[in-house]
């Protein structure tokens, strides 16, 4: 098999025929060290000091020959891994202090988990050299992703975190506990925080060479591979923002540090490295650094992979791959300092292999003599790194042992001094660090907001802009159709549609300064062709983005992107890139809603949560498409009820066992309610209740039904002192509904965002003692309801849809109930006629998280006690039927039994149907 222990017999000179009496001859090579007259000897003895020793290479699979006499001319040269004593003392004096540290804190806290780099403190060495060498070759930022193996060692010797603060938090005195009880009871609201081995920070660092960076370390979760695109989105934007200059992209560089199981076992870093040429995804080449331990948790490397190596990976991509003895400080150096040149040479990617060890368990609480007996025999009786450099330099003559002593002496007694002045460290569990984010608010400080409207003119200049092509453009029949339609319906200023609106939205957005962006696997058109915001001459090829030509005065850069086809990887760079500057909507789109899936992780860690963990706040706007249509299970649903079952509220506060948010819960609360606005405890509509609402909640749930909304909902992410993430469940069939369209007016002076439609029939609305039947709803289901109940011409039925799902709007329906109040709310057994209608079925969708909201706006605001009716289909493992009849009768009667309902005379029929779901 692949991990054979016979060696490799074609490098035995004997195997291709040559014997004693050759080594002898001599040749005129072009080999660095040597020359003309060069013995067979001399050139065996070079290769194997090169390719044989504790470095080894993998490099001519790279297609590029220029790329391959690159690295040749640097590897083969006798000089490429330091010898002098200035270089090797200063190697030393890092290594100590990343041994120190972990002995330390060893000594400290013998069991206490911080997942060391005990056996692997090469590669925290190395990364520092490498930044170095960036520095002195142009690099001013550095953004660094990695999980948690070394963290602690990475935040304090490379990134700058100062070891009091750090051992504060070993002692849990980096914060004020009492204080952060007072703002939880003051503010309702209170930072999580998380484990310190997930945690990011950000650092102006000095180099020897009197040049400056920034240094980040992205705060990651547990779920390995997974902060990668997050690093690369931030540092794409650093980029941006900085002049999105290829010089401002070899400026500031992106370091991702992965394990040798993960790299190997998680497809993420596939995906990951796929990103790395594709336009508006490129960073200019990152560093992988692989900490190769030779185990995944338990886990031997002959089960954990199919390939030779952890790093095979970078051969798809034609990466130079660079693998290093972890024991060999000095090699290590030297391979990355070459990883830090290619990056800054050639814009690629390069992946460094640091083959070491794990001293202990996975973490320093685990025994591993379990399930390793052999390997952890031989660990145990090993020298550490420090030890075995240091004897190597003794025996070089490099330094003494008593000067090496010194040095290490030194570096002890800082980590005692600060050991004992972390006593009296003075933090903040709220800490606020990202300098473009000064003046936001956080959820406990009072926020504000501007108006979303636009002047009616501008909009018009805008739309105009957006429905025409260059002279001379080539512009496909159809879009000169559209592009026609769209002029008349916006001077007419009646009935603007759903991609106008987005269009408008972010055209004002980008008049106004602000940085507009959108991904995503077919966006440019989008998926269901309505938007088509970047066009292409049907003759030549070439695109042409509106947006970017407006002409209407200053304008920030639009990006729409189609991007390649994984959901996990893209959504984490999006994430990433809002991190970076809060003056941008970016938007990701996914093709299907309920493709989001793959990238659940992202939004379970990241997007959910990253606020209350880390007080990390994003805008990000996810677009889901969503909507039953007869497409079977995979194309109706965007589950809706997966991201109303993750708002938050009390039950994630408190991790239990000290463990943090990501070994405390098996998130069996998706299963469950999980909401940040209590059930059983109605709000005080105070002054501004709705953005109280947003400020507090860990993101917004919309499923929007007037184009209106869409502009005012796009211009509300930025028209606040806060970030709130957006889901979206949008549309599919509503792009070209007859009834989906808005007047101008709606997005012009005196216009917002609606949470909540009234019934829109004035007759019905302005006869509201009439009404014997209240329907709520959300979505496109709506258009289905108002249609049939115009065909009947039902006028005591009002029908009302919630825009705005979650954060719940309680205020709007405590006051919609108490304007229908001869609507019939249920006997407190049975239910009345307060129905709740929906598409999905019963056991997803937005049912399960509206029901007992809706039941305590009319207890506690109404003090009623009302049984919400369920109109809806059944119960069901799968989204949707695949069947188009079966669709149909689904659809027709739940539109009829939200209508009309059924008869329920002695309540021995608990459902209408038994295609749709039973009553309460």
């Amino acid at each position: 098999g692949f991990f054979s222990s016979e060696g490799a017999p074609e490098l035995d000179p004997g195997y291709h025929g040559f014997t004693e009496a050759d080594l002898a001859k001599t040749f005129d090579v072009n080999f660095p060290g040597l020359g003309a007259g060069s013995s067979l000897k001399d050139i065996l003895g070079a290769l194997k000091r090169t390719y044989a020793n504790k470095l080894g290479f993998e490099y001519f699979h790279i297609q590029d020959l220029k790329k391959v006499e690159w690295i040749r001319a640097r590897v083969e040269d006798p000089g490429f891994v330091p010898t002098s004593r200035e270089k090797l003392l200063e190697i030393y004096t890092a290594l100590t202090q990343v041994d120190a540290f972990e002995a330390f804190l060893t000594t400290k806290y013998k069991t206490t988990k911080r997942f060391g780099c005990d056996g692997g403190e090469a590669a925290i060495v190395g990364i520092d050299a490498a930044i170095a060498k960036a520095v002195g070759l142009g690099v001013t930022d550095v953004v660094v992703g990695m999980p948690h193996r070394g963290r602690l060692n990475m935040l304090t010797n490379v990134v700058g975190k100062p070891l009091v603060q750090m051992f504060a938090e070993f002692k849990g005195t980096h914060y004020d506990f009492d204080g952060l009880m007072d703002v939880m009871e003051s503010a309702d609201w209170a930072f999580a925080g998380d484990v310190k081995y997930h945690l990011g920070t950000s650092n102006v660092r000095q180099f020897p060479s009197g040049k400056s960076a920034t240094v980040t370390l992205e705060a990651n979760p547990s779920h390995l591979e997974t902060v990668n695109t997050v690093t690369l989105g931030r540092t794409r934007a650093k980029q941006f923002y900085a002049g999105n200059t290829e010089e401002e992209k070899s400026n500031i560089m992106a370091v991702l540090f992965h394990g040798d199981a993960s790299f190997s076992g998680q497809g993420v870093c596939y995906e990951t490295m796929q990103l790395a040429q594709v336009q508006e995804f490129g960073t200019g080449g990152t560093i992988h650094v692989i900490i190769n331990n030779q185990i995944g948790f338990t886990t031997d490397p002959i089960d954990d992979r199919s390939t030779m190596y952890c790093s095979d990976l970078g051969k798809a991509f034609g990466l130079p791959i660079f693998h290093c003895n972890g024991d060999d400080p000095a090699s290590v150096v030297a391979a990355f300092e070459l990883a830090a040149e290619w990056r800054q040479a050639w814009g690629q990617d390069v992946i460094i292999d640091v083959i070491c060890y794990r001293r202990y368990g996975h973490n320093e609480s685990l025994n591993p003599d379990y399930t390793q007996p052999q390997l952890y025999k031989q660990i145990g009786t090993h020298p550490r790194a420090q030890g075995i450099f240091a004897q190597r330099l003794v025996e070089a003559g490099v330094a003494s042992q008593a000067e090496l002593d010194s040095i290490r002496a030194g570096i002890w007694a800082k980590h005692e001094e600060a050991f004992v002045a972390s006593d009296s460290y003075q933090g903040t569990a709220m800490e606020w660090v990202a300098t473009k984010w000064e003046g936001f608010a956080k959820p406990t400080d009072e926020a504000s907001s501007t108006p979303t409207a636009v002047d009616l003119e501008l909009l018009k200049q805008i739309g105009i802009k957006l429905s025409e092509a260059p002279s001379g453009f080539n512009l496909h029949s159809g879009l000169k159709r559209q592009f026609k339609k769209k002029r008349e319906d916006l001077d007419a200023g009646e009935a603007i549609d759903w991609a106008m609106a987005e269009g408008l939205a972010w055209g004002s957005l980008l008049l106004e300064g602000t940085h507009v962006r959108i991904t995503g696997q077919d966006v440019q058109s989008g998926t269901f062709a309505h938007r088509h915001c970047v066009i292409r001459d049907q003759k030549t090829g070439d695109s042409y983005c509106m947006l970017n030509n407006l002409g209407l005065g200053p304008q920030e850069k639009f990006i729409a992107r189609n991007s390649i086809l994984a959901e996990y990887a893209v959504l984490g760079f999006e994430l990433g890139y809002t991190y970076e500057n809060p003056q941008a909507l970016v938007i990701w789109e996914a093709q299907f809603g309920d493709f989001a899936n793959t990238a659940q992780v992202m939004i379970d860690q990241f997007i959910s949560a990253g606020e209350h963990k880390w007080l990390q706040q994003t805008g990000l706007v996810m677009l889901l498409p969503h909507g039953y249509e007869g497409q079977g299970a995979e194309h109706s649903s965007a589950r809706v009820e997966r991201f109303l079952q993750m708002c938050d509220d009390d039950e994630d506060e408190s991790p239990p066992s000290g463990q943090g948010a990501e070994h405390s819960s098996a998130r069996v609360e998706r299963f469950l309610q999980m909401c940040d606005d209590d059930e059983d405890d109605i709000p005080t509509f105070a002054k501004d209740f709705g953005r109280s609402q947003i400020q507090k909640a860990n993101w917004q749930v919309v499923n929007l039904t007037t184009p209106a909304n869409v502009f005012h909902a796009f211009r509300r992410q930025q028209h606040r002192d806060f970030r709130k993430p957006l889901v979206v469940a949008s549309t599919k069939s509503l792009f070209r509904h007859k009834l989906c369209k808005s007047p101008l007016a709606d997005l012009g002076p005196g216009s917002r965002f609606q949470r909540v439609y009234d019934e829109r029939d004035p007759e019905i609305s302005s006869n509201p003692d009439k009404v014997e039947r209240l329907v709520f709803c959300t979505g496109k289901v709506y258009f289905e309801l108002l249609e049939k109940r115009d065909e009947l011409g039902l006028k005591n039925v009002a029908i009302v849809t919630l825009e705005q799902i979650a954060p719940f709007p309680y205020d709007r329906v405590r006051a919609l109930m108490e304007k229908y109040s001869n609507v019939d709310i249920g006997d407190g057994v049975h239910p009345g006629n307060v129905v709740w209608c929906q598409e999905e079925p019963k056991n997803m969708g937005a049912y399960s998280y509206v029901r007992p909201r809706f039941v305590t706006t009319a207890r506690e605001g109404l003090n009623n006690d009302m049984v919400m009716r369920y109109v809806g289909r059944r119960s069901a493992a799968s989204p949707a039927t695949g069947y188009a009849k079966v669709h149909v009768a689904e659809q027709t009667a739940l539109i009829s039994n939200a209508l009309l309902g059924y008869d329920e005379s002695g309540w021995e029929q608990q459902r209408p149907s038994a295609l749709l779901g039973y009553q309460t």
